[in-house]
């Protein structure tokens, strides 16, 4: 063998090294000719960057279930404990630039005064994407504001879910015999349109032989129980089921605390709401759905009669843009039946891209949606959740990707040109690179793909949501701003389901 040949490899691996650690010095903009050489880092997926260049943010919760702790006073949970300033104090590194929040919640705050006032219900929709599934975020806000305000419930649930075997806040189970059209349905036929939450249920049309009086056993069904580490939600005050129209001699079995209670689904119009209201507080309720040609159903509400009820519309890989395909006049038709005060849309990962220079196109988009909203919902402040930080690889190490402050800056345009609120989300969070601080604290507030959080990040993300809004609630009341409107809320059919 030829020992000079056998030493090569070695050599040229020599040679290939001596030369990336003379590029690696290199500083940054140097050229030759009109190419520019970038430094190269060889050791930057095991150095750690130092950490003033990070944002730090204070101890999470401890492992388990997450809990916003209530806070003794309004007064006191208007300071954030997290603030911005707080969080980056000692952040060094130049700042990509601040987007600052934007008001215009006068109409919720107003309301959710007179909540505070008399106990009057209020409700709040919280539209977004994987963020948000399983109740993350929402289930911890939605508890800091019924402790708050009062009020109970988990509000508003698909008859069935991909989230339900890990949401949290609401066990349910169901029939498999249920036909479904969502947001992702390629083609949705028109006599099913879309309910407020993006989907649509048809049950089972019973056999002609249990159609003449025969047994429901063969009905399509749905059971929801009561769960998660809230006493506020873990029993059912009372319901509300809403659906379309269908055949006259339609009802629904309803059981509550062992005991069963037909009723007809007697409405007419596109949505029609049906109050049950168990004889005492129930842990459990099933509905078994006897229809005798196709009608639409969409969801149940579980809520109580006076404070804050809040529904949680997840939707994954949703980018906020599909909300369109809600056909206006049943989104109006929800709105009669559900007075909101205040709808968040909340999105953002879905949708940022380096690939993308501008976001012009995407808040073109966005004004439709928020378009319909404020026709269909005409009481409700809009509030727009700007982007969380997202990482992405750049140089060896994770950095905030260079999409998030061009979409911020394009969801805040969206919000002032529509007279929106604007809730920065990155920067609550300590804005630049905060994501990789999340993902690295211990234990991790975010999980490792460097864009969603985990239950411990969506505890604190609803905290910093809730220090927000008290902020806005705990500022005198503008002169001249409107009072809660006290309008008649449209009738409803009503059901008691007896004990």
């Amino acid at each position: 063998m030829n020992s000079t040949r056998s030493q090569n490899p070695f050599l040229l691996v020599l040679l290939i090294v001596g030369l990336l650690s003379l590029l690696s010095l290199l500083k940054p903009g140097l050229t030759v000719g009109s190419v520019e050489l970038r430094p190269v880092r060889l050791l930057a997926d095991i150095l750690r960057k130092d950490p003033t260049a990070v944002a730090r943010l204070d101890a999470p919760p401890p492992n388990g279930p997450a809990t916003v702790a209530p806070a003794d006073t309004v007064a006191a949970a208007a300071v954030a404990p997290d603030s911005v300033e707080a969080a980056t104090a000692s952040d060094t590194k130049p700042r990509l630039p601040a987007v600052p929040n934007l008001g215009g919640l006068d109409s919720f705050l107003a309301a959710l005064r007179q909540t505070k006032a008399d106990g009057s219900p209020i409700r709040i929709a919280y539209f977004g994407d994987s963020m948000i599934e399983g109740d993350l975020i929402t289930g911890d806000l939605r508890n800091s504001l019924q402790t708050e305000f009062g009020g109970t419930g988990v509000g508003y649930v698909p008859i069935n879910s991909i989230t339900a075997d890990f949401r949290g806040t609401v066990r349910q189970t169901f029939s498999d015999d249920w036909k479904e059209y969502n947001l992702v349905t390629p083609k949705l036929p028109s006599e099913y349109p879309l309910g407020i939450s993006g989907h649509v249920f048809v049950p089972r049309v019973l056999p002609r032989a249990d159609s003449t009086g025969g047994t429901i056993g063969q009905a399509s069904w749905a059971e929801f129980q009561g769960g998660g580490p809230w006493a506020r939600v873990r029993r059912f005050e009372q319901a509300q089921l809403f659906y379309g129209p269908g055949a006259v001699r339609d009802e629904v079995l309803v059981t509550t605390n062992g005991h069963e209670v037909p009723h007809a689904l007697s409405g007419r119009a596109a949505v029609n709401a049906m109050l049950l209201k168990p004889g005492v507080p129930a842990r459990s309720m099933r509905l078994a759905f006897a229809v005798h040609r196709p009608r639409p159903i969409y969801g149940v509400s579980f809520e109580s009669p006076q404070g804050v009820v809040l529904d949680n519309f997840s939707f994954r890989g949703n980018s906020g843009l599909s909300l369109t395909k809600i056909p206006f006049n049943e989104l109006a038709a929800f709105g009669h039946v559900l007075d909101y005060r205040l709808i968040i849309l909340h999105y953002g990962v879905n949708v940022a891209s380096a690939s993308y220079k501008s976001y012009n196109w995407y808040e073109r988009g966005m004004t439709r949606v928020v378009d319909r909203m404020q026709r269909a919902f005409p009481n409700a402040s809009i509030l727009i959740v700007g982007m969380s930080d997202k990482s992405s690889r750049i140089d060896g190490e994770f950095q905030t990707d260079p999409s998030v402050p061009r979409l911020l800056k394009a969801q805040r345009q969206l919000a002032e040109r529509n007279h929106a609120a604007f809730w920065n989300l990155y920067e609550a969070m300590g804005g630049e690179n905060s994501m990789v601080s999340w993902v690295e604290e211990s234990p991790a507030l975010a999980n490792k793909d460097y864009t969603h959080v985990n239950s411990r990040g969506a505890h604190k993300i609803a905290g910093l949501l809730f220090n927000y809004l008290m902020q806005q609630y705990a500022q005198p009341t503008p002169a001249g701003a409107a009072r809660a409107d006290s309008t008649v809320r449209p009738a409803r059919d009503s059901a008691t389901a007896s004990r």
